[in-house]
């Protein structure tokens, strides 16, 4: 307590950070009101009931902020941005030139960053189009009222908007605030599904006593294993050669690299979600179509991810996929042998460059199996509990509770770093 009230303290008596905070928080409310303002034309209470009946809509609204239940303007979320995201990661690796811009550095990761942002406009617009098509074919009671051309070409214009306005709000968090905007925003968005969240799973029939106690004990945990893996790391050991540089005698030194258990953070499940639900909203759009073969397609495809058996285990494959995709391109093993050895670095017992990073390929292999296992339980958890005890709601799920804890201990350790910083520049 005393440490978190020190913390409090030099936050208020650094002017610099305390301005970051209160342009982060001013951000979070205009994002908070934005989803409170809906579209017109859509039964809201309907929509509302159907989205909580629905195991992979229920996902959607939470990764939204709960604006996509309640029809708001910014209703598709950061999904197109993410989307986009993850077709880039892919494209690097498909593409030579875009991958020649990975590799120029700063310059070169602004101009995928203009290229990702460009590709979420068509993606939003297909979304939002996607999104009047599902809300007009998912209840036999209309959810939306039927519009003419120019209020749909308007619709898709405000929802497309909407979600580009999100994304510029989390960069400016990122560059201007504290932490990670699109993390930040997607948090506070499972932090406002709560309330509601807690009081339908409290409401249940199927909850007592003993129920109760055990989702309490569940709940606290999965805290603390999210704690200890988002902390736990193996530290690589590395020794440096002496080295005689002008008249100086420098290197001998012994350090060491950490390697997380869980190097991708909260970002597989992300990734994972987006590719999930993809083909779950066009499966359901495209059922109304009158070609046969694509109405039967559609219809098999959405009744086999509305399974929860078959969405768990596939969430979950997608997952473990995710985050060894997204681990090695964080931390790639050639950089740091490169690296180590161009500061006459070596690792006790391997050769400078490949066997160096043969080795450190190897431990971050079965570093990132584990994380990657311990994910996949997180996020299947939900689904686990819900076909035990009937609860529908899964806005307190681990899924909700990972990116909640991680986003708060990155934030914590992003306040420290420069709390740090600015000590240390006192005396510079």
């Amino acid at each position: 307590m005393q440490k978190i009230i020190d913390l409090i303290k030099q936050i208020y008596y650094s002017p610099e950070l305390r301005k970051k905070i209160l342009f982060t928080l001013f951000l979070l409310i205009v994002f908070r009101i934005f989803a409170s303002i809906p579209v017109p034309g859509v039964n809201i209470s309907l929509l509302a009931n159907v989205f909580k009946s629905n195991q992979a809509l229920n996902f959607l609204n939470i990764f939204s902020g709960g604006t996509l239940s309640s029809a708001a303007i910014v209703g598709i979320g950061l999904g197109p941005f993410i989307t986009a995201t993850v077709i880039f990661q892919f494209l690097v690796y498909l593409v030579p030139k875009i991958k020649e811009l990975q590799e120029q550095g700063e310059a070169g990761q602004r101009k995928i960053n203009q290229y990702t942002r460009i590709i979420t406009v068509p993606i939003a617009a297909l979304q939002s189009f996607g999104i009047y098509k599902f809300l007009g074919s998912i209840s036999q009671t209309p959810i939306i009222s039927h519009l003419s051309t120019l209020s749909l070409i308007t619709f898709i214009i405000t929802m497309t908007a909407g979600s580009i306005f999100l994304m510029w709000v989390g960069e400016l968090i990122t560059e201007y605030g504290v932490g990670d905007g699109i993390s930040l925003l997607i948090a506070l968005g499972i932090l406002a599904t709560m309330p509601e969240g807690i009081i339908s799973a409290t409401s249940s029939q199927s909850l007592n006593g003993i129920v109760i106690v055990i989702l309490i004990l569940i709940f606290i945990a999965m805290v603390v294993a999210i704690i200890i893996i988002n902390e736990s790391a193996r530290n690589v050991p590395v020794n440096y050669t002496r080295m005689v540089r002008g008249v100086q005698l420098v290197g001998g030194e012994k350090s060491s690299i950490p390697i997380k258990i869980n190097t991708a953070g909260v970002m597989p499940i992300i990734f994972a979600l987006s590719l999930l639900l993809l083909p779950t909203e066009f499966a359901k759009v495209l059922e109304s179509s009158k070609i046969a073969w694509i109405h039967t397609t559609s219809t098999a495809v959405f009744n086999f991810l509305s399974n929860q058996t078959y969405y768990g285990i596939l969430y979950a494959v997608f997952i473990i996929f995710m985050t060894y995709f997204y681990t090695f391109i964080v931390f790639k093993p050639e950089d740091v042998a490169r690296d180590i050895q161009k500061q006459g670095g070596f690792i006790p017992g391997f050769r400078p460059g490949r066997q160096t990073e043969d080795y450190i390929y190897k431990i971050l292999i079965r570093l990132t199996f584990v994380g990657a296992i311990f994910l996949a339980v997180i996020a299947v958890i939900p689904l686990v509990v819900q076909s035990y005890t009937g609860i529908t709601s899964i806005s307190i799920g681990g899924t909700s509770i990972l990116i909640i804890v991680t986003v708060i201990l990155t934030m914590i350790k992003n306040i420290k770093a420069q709390l740090i910083t600015r000590s240390y520049s006192q005396y510079i």
